[in-house]
C-alpha cells in the first residue's frame, strides 16, 4: 500500500502547520527534552493529516559551513547530532509515524558541494558520520534515505558496503531504504560509474 510522506525537518511542510525553529537552532539549545516535545507536536500534526512517514531528520554532519543545507542539520558534532536524532525520532515513533533519517551518508563534499564524491576513510565514517544514523535507528527509525553523493567511488544509493554490510548486516536494520528523489540516476549522470 501507498505510504503518504512529507518533509518535516522543523515542522510539517503543509499549509497551516506549525513552523518551529530550524534544526540547527533547535540543536543550539542542547535540550533533548525540548526536541522531543517539538517532534511530538510535529508528529501529531502529521498523523492528523493522514501522513505516515516523514523525510526527516537531516542528520548529516555539517562539516563545511559553505554547504547549502547546514541549517537542516544538528551541526558538526556527532554526539549532539546523535542525541537530537534520538529525540526527534522518538517523538515520531511514539505516535506511530515513520521517520526517514537522511542522507546516508557523508553528504557534504569538498568545499561544501552537495552531491559531490566523498573519499573518506572507514574510521572517520564510523566515528563521525555513522553515529547519528545508528542513534536514529536505535530510537526506532524504520526508513533511511541514501545520499546523492558517492562514497569512496560508489554511489551511496547503490553502495553495497554501506547499505548491506554496514546498515543491514552490521547494524541489523530491517527497515526500508529509499533514495533521495532521482539519486539512483546519479550513477550515470553525476558519478559516471554506470554506462546506462
Amino acid at each position: 500500500p501507498m505510504i503518504p510522506f512529507e518533509e518535516a525537518v522543523h515542522g510539517l511542510l503543509a499549509d497551516g502547520a506549525t513552523v518551529f525553529p530550524q534544526a540547527i537552532g533547535l540543536a543550539a539549545t542542547w535540550d533533548t527534552a525540548l526536541m522531543g516535545r517539538v517532534a511530538a507536536a510535529i508528529a501529531a500534526e502529521t498523523r492528523s493529516r493522514g501522513i505516515r512517514d516523514v523525510l526527516s531528520p537531516v542528520i548529516n554532519i555539517a562539516s563545511d559551513v559553505r554547504w547549502g543545507r547546514v541549517e537542516e542539520t544538528y551541526g558538526e558534532d556527532p554526539y549532539l547530532s546523535s542525541v537530537m536524532a534520538r529525540a526527534f525520532v522518538g517523538g515520531f515513533t511514539h505516535d506511530g509515524v515513520i521517520t526517514t533519517p537522511k542522507h546516508f551518508v557523508a553528504n557534504v563534499g569538498d568545499g561544501g558541494r552537495d552531491s559531490y564524491p566523498v573519499d573518506i576513510d572507514e574510521r572517520l565514517l564510523r566515528e563521525i558520520y555513522f553515529p547519528p544514523f545508528q542513534a536514529a535507528i536505535d530510537a526506532g527509525a524504520l526508513s533511511v534515505m541514501t545520499a546523492y553523493n558517492s562514497v569512496n567511488g560508489s554511489p551511496a544509493s547503490q553502495n553495497r558496503w554501506l547499505l548491506t554490510d554496514v546498515l543491514k548486516t552490521g547494524w541489523g536494520f530491517n527497515g526500508v531504504v529509499i533514495s533521495d528523489e532521482s539519486a539512483v540516476g546519479g550513477a550515470t549522470v553525476l558519478h559516471h560509474t554506470e554506462a546506462s
